[in-house]
């Protein structure tokens, strides 16, 4: 193991309590390390992480009640992506409960250590993890900028030289391939190395394979299996309640997140999770406890978002409590005051709770608000909030902005029969199913339509005109996975003729990046990477 050398080692300790904070830079300076900051504050912690390039961070886990934690700021400065790859980010406790526990590695800090320690003790573990980092620094460059294609490369020449950590970027490798739609290649790894030792990482990649290629029963099987044999593997949990939930039994989802949490309390998104399907089971009591919770987690967390406080006051309408979800809503217009989008799902359930109270003015008041905010925002939703907000606004007798939302929605989605299917049961909700089967099907003949036109430019061998229309045609359609690949396919066609230049390239990874969020197993998706490397190489 090589020795680390600490002179020119950045260093953040992060603790409320003064005394422990000079005890820690005393264990550092004695080390060798002369560029050290502390604070006692949660959010001036993320703010000094986002200012200056640490190598080391301890980050004690408590910090006072009421106050930013410990794992809310790694979440946030992981959300953030402040921290460089080569960062040392190490959770301190002084508890050892399996609450405190649990919570400290819930969002995976590179290691965990137990008040009180020596100076030996800390000196041994960063040693052990800058030297591991060091190891590992080519993969994990890529992957901090998001190149999962260089990353892939990368690990493969690491794999070629049998390094004495093989398992470890074979794991890394099965990774980057679920990351890029490749679950042939990933279930290929996760086979070879349970054939050896059936491994919870191994197993738990197999499962998100399975679930991935919609085979629900092995996956099922296999996360079960996971839950049985290893308690704490909270990702298990996650996945066994989203299999479950595909395979429509929701009420046994409902069950494994609720023993998930009683594991693990402090993980936001599967309280998130939970009151999500504890609604589909109209199971309302469980629903606002889990909305609650959430919303109290997102007031210091980087994954609060308006659709916590959206949930629970539909609960809340539901359970003819409707003054209580306006007042709910009002709270969460001020947090995201000066974010349109969050500010107008809020006044839209405004009005349905106005509406349920018979208030008129309110809901007048609700509907012209939501008008001024409408045009800048619609097209900027995710899928899953547009329908929402869409189902909301035909409720409120709002056809003509619900119908635009359901236009985009199609628009960038003309191929996905799933969410097809939800967009219809929005307009047969709405009374309006056979109008809703004729706007689906002209949207869909309009992007069809649109993307032949394309193709044809390429057919002809009009290579720039085709870029340009495309590129035209994606700024309308931003998540449309058909136009996206065309337009790479478009540029990359004109580098394999005319060469290659930065600027090109940037492009086609903007492309390449949207389809992989949009629908990593999209076959075309797969043939256009393997293009990119032979033009780029």
């Amino acid at each position: 193991m090589v020795k680390i050398d600490f002179t020119n080692k950045r260093i953040f300790i992060i603790d409320d309590f003064p005394e422990y904070r000079r005890s820690v830079r005393k264990m550092f300076q004695a080390l060798g390390a002369q560029d050290i900051d502390d604070t006692g504050n949660g959010d001036e912690a993320v703010e000094k992480i986002a200012g200056k390039p640490y190598d080391i961070i301890l980050c004690d886990y408590n910090l006072g009640e009421g106050k930013k934690d410990g794992q809310q700021i790694l979440e946030e400065v992981k959300h953030r992506d402040l921290l460089r790859y080569s960062t040392c980010f190490i959770m301190v406790t002084a508890e050892n409960t399996m609450m405190m526990v649990m919570g400290a590695m819930e969002y995976k800090p590179d290691d965990y250590l137990t008040k009180p320690f020596t100076k030996n003790a800390l000196l041994n573990r960063i040693e052990w993890l800058l030297n591991k980092k060091s190891d590992f620094e080519s993969v994990e460059k890529a992957i901090h900028r998001q190149d999962y294609i260089a990353a892939l490369q990368a690990c493969n020449e690491r794999i070629e030289q049998k390094p004495k950590n093989m398992y470890e970027f074979m794991r890394i490798k099965a990774d980057l391939s679920i990351t890029l739609g490749n679950y042939e290649d990933a279930e290929e790894i996760y086979d070879s190395v349970i054939a050896i030792r059936r491994v919870p990482w191994a197993l738990l990649g197999l499962g998100k394979v399975c679930f991935h290629k919609q085979r629900f029963f092995e996956a099922r099987d296999i996360f079960q299996e996971l839950v049985d044999e290893h308690r704490s593997l909270m990702e298990a949990y996650d996945w066994l309640a989203k299999t479950l939930d595909e395979l429509g039994d929701t009420k046994e989802a409902q069950r494994v997140l609720t023993k998930a949490v009683e594991v693990s309390p402090k993980a936001i998104l599967r309280q998130k999770a939970l009151a999500r399907v504890a609604v589909k089971n109209n199971d309302m009591n469980m629903a606002e406890k889990a909305f609650k919770k959430a919303v109290d987690m997102g007031k210091m967390s980087c994954f609060k978002e308006v659709g916590d406080y959206t949930g629970l006051a539909k609960v809340l309408i539901e359970k003819k409590s409707p003054g209580k979800a306006i007042e709910l809503l009002e709270e969460s217009k001020r947090l995201f005051d000066g974010e349109p989008e969050q500010t107008l799902q809020a006044v839209v359930v405004q009005g349905l709770a106005y509406k349920e109270m018979g208030d008129e003015n309110g809901l007048k008041k609700a509907l012209a608000e939501s008008s001024v905010l409408f045009d800048s925002v619609v097209s900027n939703m995710s899928p899953e909030a547009s329908l929402d907000m869409a189902n909301s606004l035909f409720h409120l007798g709002e056809k003509e902005k619900a119908s635009k939302i359901m236009q985009e929605v199609v628009k960038n989605n003309h191929d996905n029969d799933k969410l097809l299917i939800k967009a219809q049961s929005v307009f047969d909700e709405a009374g309006i199913k056979d109008e809703g089967s004729r706007m689906i099907a002209d949207t869909q003949q309009k992007m069809i339509a649109i993307n032949n036109e394309g193709v044809q430019l390429v057919k002809d061998g009009k290579l720039l005109e085709a870029i340009e229309f495309f590129k035209k045609a994606a700024s309308g359609a931003h998540d449309n996975k058909i136009i996206n690949a065309n337009a790479a396919q478009a540029i990359l066609m004109f580098m394999q003729k005319f060469g290659t230049n930065d600027k090109l390239i940037y492009k086609v990874k903007q492309y390449l990046e949207r389809i992989r969020r949009v629908d990593p197993t999209y076959d075309k998706y797969h043939a256009l990477i393997d293009l990119f490397q032979k033009v780029v190489k």
